[in-house]
């Protein structure tokens, strides 16, 4: 079944220090080949239930391999064992509303 997954990844670290690591965090959900989506706040995925668990592993791996750094990891999950979860079922409704511009 299809889930949905979000991780923020909150490096303990100065903001300059702190940016680089959280890219390579997103650059390993990227080159997992699962849909995601980049937040302002954290990433989306979308996909298998044992590949999103695999992936959501390899970047707490990751953090954790990070030896100077400490950091906080939040993951949300939304599943249900019978039937997909995706995020365009979530977000499609949203779609004609007007860009929100920064």
């Amino acid at each position: 079944m299809t889930i949905n997954a979000s991780i923020q990844v909150v490096p303990l670290t100065k903001t300059a220090d702190a940016f680089p690591v959280i890219d390579s965090a997103i650059l390993l959900i990227q080159n997992s080949g699962l849909k995601c989506s980049v937040g302002a706040f954290e990433t989306t995925l979308e996909g298998e239930y044992e590949k999103v668990q695999q992936v959501l592993r390899q970047v707490q791996d990751f953090c954790y391999a990070q030896k100077e750094i400490q950091f906080l990891i939040y993951t949300k999950y939304h599943v249900c064992g019978g039937e997909n979860i995706t995020v365009e079922s979530k977000t499609s409704k949203f779609r004609n509303e007007p860009d929100f511009n920064l």
